[in-house]
């Protein structure tokens, strides 16, 4: 190979990282936007979604009553074909984003968590499937939060 050449190819692969780096930066700030948004829409807002639409095929097992809600097990099934992502959110919590996981092809998400819930609220599951975004809610009465203020 030529010097010429080699730089050449040199200069493509940097500006190829530059854009791959540029992009997982994108990607990464707009996830610690939306952890850190103070608000259901500001979570969602940080991650540029679409409007949300009801949906049955979202299941959430969570108690109806929290005895104490710095532990809280929740179970969620989603049986929407092709979903990509899957939100979860404490709508009354500081900070409501609880959870954001992504799958694969041909996985059906199941997946149970631990969150902490500062006061009674709905948990709120939005789950991205084909560029369309649906949600659940569910109630959970929490007796002693567990989350400070702040």
């Amino acid at each position: 190979m030529t010097l010429a050449r080699r730089r050449f190819l040199r200069a493509v692969l940097a500006l190829a990282l530059a854009g791959v780096t540029r992009s997982a930066w994108a990607t990464a700030e707009r996830a610690v936007n939306a952890f850190n948004g103070r608000s259901v829409e500001s979570a969602l807002g940080a991650l540029d979604l679409p409007a949300a639409e009801d949906s049955a095929l979202i299941d959430i097992d969570a108690p109806d009553v929290a005895e104490n809600g710095a532990n809280v097990l929740i179970e969620i099934t989603v049986r929407i074909p092709s979903v990509e992502r899957v939100l979860v959110l404490g709508e009354r919590n500081v900070f409501p984003l609880l959870a954001d996981t992504r799958f694969g092809p041909g996985v059906v998400p199941w997946f149970e968590l631990k969150v902490k819930l500062g006061e009674t609220s709905h948990v709120r599951v939005f789950a991205l499937a084909d560029g369309r975004l649906y949600t659940a809610s569910r109630k959970v009465r929490v007796i002693v939060g567990g989350c400070l203020p702040g």
